[in-house]
């Protein structure tokens, strides 16, 4: 099946979201602070713009995607960067699960995609040590912007996943930010204990 993410796959690393990937990349690391040892799984990872430079700081790094030709362009910047502690997966982990359990699982813009978002964080949760940690990044649903998540909306289905401590907080906003219009990304942060 031809993924509608395939014919993106080319043009994925534009400058707009290399900088969004940068900015969710460091907002992870100012909660994280020490990856040592960490092992992260990267959901909907895509190219790597946001887990492959936390590969040579982290224990590991397993990049998920079901769009072959976005893990075409990872691979490409794993052999070239000479990473060795990267694994990347075609795979759709609700169907599949992995018998892997992960210190940190980061979801960049992907969420709003996932038709069964309570399953999806229940997946997550399963995929977690305890206590391990969840990020997201997606963008605030508004009048405007009717993709991505009301954050007291997704909180809630956090805490009714079992998740607690769990944060968010608008991380930058733009005109034409999403889909020609204007939208706040947000990062919202979760423990699983």
């Amino acid at each position: 099946m031809e993924h509608h993410f395939n014919h993106k796959a080319e043009s994925f690393d534009s400058p707009k979201n290399k900088f969004l990937a940068d900015l969710i990349r460091q907002e992870v690391k100012n909660q994280v602070v020490d990856f040592s040892d960490k092992h992260i799984l990267d959901f909907g990872g895509g190219t790597g713009l946001v887990s492959l430079p936390l590969a040579k700081q982290s224990g590991s790094v397993t990049l998920v995607d079901i769009s072959e030709k976005m893990l075409e362009q990872a691979h490409l910047k794993v052999e070239k960067q000479g990473i060795e502690n990267v694994q990347l997966l075609e795979r759709d982990l609700l169907l599949n699960p992995l018998n892997q359990l992960f210190d940190i699982i980061v979801v960049s813009r992907v969420l709003h995609h996932v038709p069964n978002v309570e399953e999806t964080l229940a997946m997550f949760r399963n995929h977690l040590v305890e206590p391990g940690r969840l990020f997201i990044a997606d963008f605030v649903k508004t009048d405007i912007n009717q993709h991505g998540f009301k954050l007291d909306d997704l909180e809630e289905k956090l805490f009714q996943t079992g998740f607690l401590s769990v944060k968010s907080r608008v991380i930058y906003s733009a005109e034409e930010l999403f889909l020609g219009n204007h939208a706040e990304l947000f990062l919202s942060s979760a423990q699983k204990t």
